[in-house]
């Protein structure tokens, strides 16, 4: 049967048990109460648990207060990295703008997070995000009422209830301890999982060979059809070896639209065959000069403005050379053999040619790779997975390393792909093993969505736990500065300034959804 069918007909059943436990007075009766789709189990069983965990008083107080420092930390970076981001909007070109679902953390509709490990990451972050709600809430006196499930089909979390009236009772000093131990918990989760992938498990990791990992291949090219795959490994071109990306990038001495031998490692087996040289076509976007001009993925960039093109330096080279307006004749080999000769007058929108971004010099509209193909040296992919500021030269490319470890899911080495892990060793053991790459992809996940889910909460921002967390923190600011105003005046002020905060938060992320459009309108 078809999964989609299949999918459809759970859903349907689902729905039809909330309406039927909604309207025969079940769910009060066993205490279950929705959230439009999720359906919310709550118990009193399970509060003794908590207790007897937090009966170490002392250390979760102590952790509360380290949490507390975490928050201010966490709060700030984000902030800043949501200021950065907005002046990001500018700079993207109208053919790169990211889907509305890539911001969402939901496996299997954010189509970067893989629904396996995507769940198992979210479920660890949201429960033990919770529990610690709930131990240090007991810690401090404050009773938890219920624990409880959070479903929809299957448990995708859990949640603490504690007792809303003596949580709003409590002094600020004790809410921020409660609102920032979630948080930091995940925080601390995720920093115990980056150090086990770092350390035993990505430090047991080595290239088998020094080539070049295949990253993408079009769909069209020569490489493509020599059978050519991303995460395979080029050994060597024409009898060259290749070892570094300038190997690859800068090649001069090949004709453009012949074939030549291409050695390459693709899952465990040695393997050659006959490639077209030249810079090579892979996409066409629509709309734009190249897309009238009927130029289609696959041809070979032979000649520009009567330059010989033999590499993609010399193509971005000779784009560097025009401007918007002018008529740039063109040859193209097609996959066939046919030259293709074209006169095309270049348009004024953000280059993807020549200086990215720029609208001073001539647009075609078309993205392009020697041989069809994007390679990097082996040895650079492992640094990126075996160190977060892998590349970091000075203080300032720190940052940007350690966003480029971030953003391994979004380049697709979380999970590592199984042709990456063919031309490794792990442990001495080539491959490394099924059971291997399980563990180290679970490690990564466990770290990445504990970090987002805590960096997020950590927003000045309402409902968020950060939200809380700071509204009692200018509260107690507050009561030390404007001791002059009455308890009344100082809990309406940071209120009020909460609330500003709120607004500038929820400004900034809609911003980086909606900008990159109307910007483009």
């Amino acid at each position: 049967m078809n999964p989609y069918i299949i999918v459809g007909i759970i859903l349907l059943a689902y729905f039809a048990l909330l309406i039927f436990l909604w309207r025969s007075g079940l769910a009060r009766r066993w205490n279950i109460s929705f959230m439009g789709p999720l359906v919310m189990l709550r118990t009193e069983r399970g509060r003794g648990a908590l207790r007897r965990i937090a009966k170490y008083r002392r250390f979760w107080l102590a952790f509360g207060s380290i949490s507390r420092v975490m928050f201010l930390v966490g709060m700030t970076a984000m902030v800043l990295l949501l200021l950065w981001e907005s002046t990001l909007v500018f700079s993207i070109p109208k053919q790169a703008l990211p889907a509305p679902q890539t911001y969402l953390l939901i496996p299997g509709v954010n189509p970067f997070v893989p629904i396996g490990y995507g769940l198992l990451a979210i479920i660890v972050a949201v429960v033990l995000h919770e529990f610690a709600h709930g131990i240090l809430s007991e810690a401090q006196k404050m009773d938890v009422k219920y624990m409880g499930v959070l479903m929809f089909v299957v448990p995708v979390g859990a949640f603490v209830e504690p007792d809303q009236q003596q949580l709003e009772r409590a002094e600020p000093r004790k809410r921020v301890k409660v609102f920032g131990v979630g948080p930091g918990t995940n925080m601390v989760i995720a920093l115990a999982c980056l150090l086990l992938f770092l350390g035993p498990v990505m430090g047991s990791v080595a290239p088998m060979h020094d080539g070049l990992v295949v990253v993408s291949v079009a769909g069209n090219s020569s490489a493509s059809i020599a059978g050519i795959s991303p995460w395979g490994e080029i050994i060597s071109i024409n009898g060259t070896n290749m070892t570094s990306g300038g190997d690859f990038l800068n090649i001069q001495n090949l004709q453009p639209g012949s074939e030549y031998p291409v050695v390459y490692l693709q899952n465990g087996h040695y393997l050659t065959r006959n490639v077209q040289a030249g810079v090579a076509v892979t996409g066409v976007i629509s709309g734009s000069p190249a897309a009238s001009a009927g130029i289609e993925s696959g041809w070979v960039v032979m000649n520009m403005n009567n330059t010989t093109v033999y590499n993609e330096a010399g193509l971005e080279s000779v784009f560097n050379t025009t401007r918007p307006g002018q008529n740039v004749p063109f040859i193209f080999e097609a996959s066939n053999g046919t030259l293709i000769h074209r006169n095309i007058t270049l348009s004024s929108e953000k280059a993807v040619e020549g200086v990215a971004g720029q609208r001073n010099i001539g647009f075609l509209g078309i993205y392009t790779a020697y041989m069809g193909l994007s390679a990097v040296p082996v040895g650079s992919v492992l640094g990126i997975l075996k160190n977060p500021f892998y590349g970091a030269a000075g203080p300032s490319t720190y940052i940007t390393s350690g966003l480029q470890f971030l953003v391994l899911p979004f380049a697709g080495l979380s999970p590592v792909p199984g042709g990456l892990t063919s031309i490794l060793t792990a442990g001495g053991v080539q491959g490394g093993g099924a059971l291997f790459w399980l563990t180290a992809n679970s490690l990564y996940w466990l770290f990445w969505i504990n970090l987002w889910v805590g960096l997020f909460n950590m927003l000045p921002a309402l409902p968020l736990d950060g939200g809380y967390l700071f509204k009692d923190n200018i509260k107690l600011f507050l009561d030390r500065a404007a001791k002059g105003r009455t308890e009344e005046g100082r809990e309406k002020m940071a209120k009020g300034i909460t609330n500003i905060f709120s607004l500038l938060v929820l400004v900034l992320i809609v911003w980086q959804l909606i900008g990159p459009r109307l910007i483009y309108l």
